[in-house]
């Protein structure tokens, strides 16, 4: 059963595209049926005329869909389309009256009225034929360029999909190298310093790199252990700054069962320490985090009243330009992203739909 199952799965598309051509050929034959056949024709009539339009229009059909029309019409050569469909327009009611003149001539049955139009009716029967050629041949077009242009939309699609998972994955892969660099530039101002904090902060960048390596390639993570980490990443900030609550960090509502995009508040907390002033007093950067119906996150921060030319780097930065790309890759149509800038202060707000 599972081998059934993973078959349907590999050949998912070969088999609707099988479904639809049966499916097509059906309701064609029992057009024909309906249309052609008379309801006082016998059954031996009714079996060999639609037998007859299998022998010729499936063979037409096939040709034309998988030769003439994407080697020739597609490929640019229509003078030779042209030509083979006019040879073809020519040889169907001739295959045909052959195949009409063989079942009169072998088959013991009634076939009336097939040997009336097979002797005195050739003129008309061929003309009518040949129309019928050419809907076939119209129809394989019609079939090929439709079955192309989903099948190029699929495409489109995958390629597009690639092509954000591509820039998803570089967007992600500038975080790691960009935090990194801060953290050890942090880190080595406290051995420089020869500070008690070092080893801790060494300890703690360990606990950072972990999460960030092992567990942030994944699509979402929990939202707490997203928090755990951007705790982490404060608590490695003010071993630097030989300062504890820095960050006055608010978080409320429920985390539990709730999911988010990997590394996704850290740039915030990040920026308001590289950018921020007047950061060694507790409560220099104000961070709130309230889980409801959405995620809201705000995070503030100081900035100089006489030089705000400090923060115009940030928004065109790997920073939270990072950010916003990536929210436009992961959660489009579901999150605002604002930044303000006051006289003296830096906000950066954003509001998400999670994952539960």
């Amino acid at each position: 059963m599972q081998t059934a199952k993973n078959w349907l799965e590999k050949n998912y598309r070969i088999v609707v595209i099988s479904f639809i051509h049966v499916l097509a050929w059906v309701l064609y034959l029992g057009f024909y049926a309906t249309a052609f056949i008379q309801r006082g024709d016998n059954l031996d009539y009714r079996i060999i005329f639609v037998l007859s339009v299998i022998l010729t229009d499936v063979p037409v059909f096939y040709y034309s869909y998988l030769s003439t029309i994407p080697k020739l019409l597609v490929g640019q050569k229509v003078w030779k389309f042209l030509l083979i469909t006019l040879a073809i327009l020519i040889l169907y009611p001739l295959s045909r009256y052959g195949i009409d003149l063989l079942f009169i001539k072998y088959y013991d049955g009634e076939l009336a009225p097939l040997t009336i139009i097979s002797t005195s009716q050739f003129t008309t029967v061929f003309g009518v034929r040949a129309l019928a050629a050419l809907f076939v041949i119209a129809m394989a077009g019609i079939g090929k360029f439709t079955f192309d242009w989903f099948e190029n939309a699929r495409i489109r699609r995958e390629l597009e999909n690639q092509n954000l998972l591509s820039e998803l994955a570089f967007l992600k892969s500038q975080i790691n190298p960009h935090f990194l660099f801060n953290t050890l530039n942090n880190i080595h101002t406290l051995a420089y310093k020869k500070a008690e904090g070092a080893p801790e902060a060494i300890m703690k960048l360990s606990e950072l790199m972990r999460y960030m390596i092992y567990e942030s390639d994944m699509s979402f993570v929990p939202l707490s252990k997203e928090i755990q980490h951007l705790k982490s990443f404060i608590d490695l900030q003010e071993l630097r700054f030989k300062q504890k609550g820095i960050v006055n960090l608010e978080v409320t509502g429920d985390v539990k069962q709730r999911e988010i995009a990997p590394l996704l508040l850290l740039p915030f907390i990040e920026n308001a320490f590289k950018h921020g002033y007047d950061l060694n007093k507790e409560g220099a950067i104000k961070a709130t985090l309230h889980i409801g119906d959405e995620i809201a996150y705000e995070v503030e921060n100081l900035i100089p009243s006489t030089d705000t030319l400090l923060q115009k780097d940030v928004v065109g930065g790997i920073g939270l330009e990072n950010v916003r790309r990536r929210l436009e890759l992961i959660y489009p149509k579901s999150h605002t992203f604002l930044v303000n800038e006051s006289s003296n202060s830096f906000t950066v707000r954003l509001t998400l739909k999670t994952h539960e």
